[in-house]
């Protein structure tokens, strides 16, 4: 089994991010699951591992939720 080991996702609109801001184009957007979907079909990675893009407990509350409803989201690390 090939697992992508490190993956982030974030939406925006939580506000978690100071660090992300529009001078990080082409990064400054929502990042989802299904925008790693093609991804992982084209290189045959059958799983991955959600890694915080913050240091806090609602972001791996909010990863942990992602990955409660994605087979594909072997772990998370918070």
């Amino acid at each position: 089994m090939r697992i992508d080991a490190h993956h982030h996702l974030w939406t925006l609109a939580r506000g978690d991010y100071g660090w992300l801001t529009p001078a990080l184009q082409p990064i400054y957007r929502d990042f989802a699951l299904p925008d790693l979907a093609p991804h992982l079909d084209a290189a045959a990675i059958e799983g991955t591992i959600l890694v915080q893009a913050r240091a806090t407990e609602a972001e791996t509350m909010f990863l942990l939720e992602i990955a409660e409803g994605a087979e594909v989201v072997r772990g998370v690390v918070g």
